[in-house]
């Protein structure tokens, strides 16, 4: 791919896994606004871990569902989740700005991530509301047509992401959670994927076959069981091939 940096990201602030272990090998941060897990308090403190550790800030938005973290479908109307939208970014904007910090993308989380990928509703939803508090906010979403539609209407740079400890449907989307093996725990054959991918776009699928993946960053869930681990060998063999850890943001 040509690639001699890469982005790697992990969802944090959810007060679900060791957030603090992660940063060393981060380059963007994914903080959760306080709506599907986490709060003002988890916020403020990712927020300083950001920027003691030189990582980029990203809004980390989702369904107000805290009891299914995020992760299952919300039916909205595009006002409701506009607002909702528009409030989360707006909550953690401020929070940073009090710490003399910056936040420069949006990723949202879980459901909310897959379905502005396919609704056009909701999808216009989460750009507009980005678009209406600042257009130089990029957006880290799906690969589809329906979301960068959405996104390029509203003057929004799009981004996307290699999840490197899910596994991938035929189609190059994810096995769902509720299939056993959709997410990968073994450290060792996490790394050998994102290098596999790193050296040519493309990694196997569930059944085998070969699919190319479109991205410029890499993600990892902070609330999987083994993320540190799984961060700490991406990190190492990365740097090891000759890749340097960046986000596409940094200058």
């Amino acid at each position: 791919m040509g690639l001699t940096s890469i982005d790697l990201n992990a969802d944090l602030a959810e007060e679900c896994g060791d957030d603090a272990a992660l940063y060393p090998y981060l380059s963007s941060a994914n903080i959760c606004c306080g709506r599907h897990a986490g709060g003002p308090e988890s916020m403020k403190k990712a927020v300083l871990a950001a920027i003691r550790h030189d990582v980029v800030i990203g809004a980390h938005v989702g369904y107000e569902d805290r009891e299914n973290f995020g992760r299952i479908d919300v039916e909205l109307d595009y006002d409701t989740l506009r607002k909702s939208t528009f409030d989360q970014i707006h909550d953690l904007l401020e929070i940073a700005s009090s710490a003399g910090a910056k936040v420069q993308y949006v990723k949202p989380h879980g459901a909310l991530y897959h379905r502005i990928g396919n609704d056009p509703v909701q999808a216009a939803a989460v750009v507009d509301a980005i678009a209406e508090i600042d257009t130089s906010l990029h957006v880290l979403v799906p690969d589809t047509d329906v979301i960068k539609s959405a996104a390029a209407g509203a003057g929004l740079t799009v981004v996307h992401e290699f999840f490197a400890d899910r596994a991938y449907l035929p189609v190059g989307t994810l096995v769902p959670r509720t299939i056993e093996g959709s997410v990968l725990h073994d450290s060792q054959a996490i790394s050998d994927r994102v290098l596999q991918w790193l050296a040519g776009g493309a990694i196997e699928a569930n059944d085998g076959s070969s699919i190319s993946i479109d991205a410029a960053s890499i993600c990892l869930h902070g609330d999987t069981p083994g993320a540190v681990e799984n961060a700490a060998a991406i990190y190492q063999r990365c740097k090891s091939a000759g890749f340097e850890i960046k986000s596409w943001l940094a200058s």
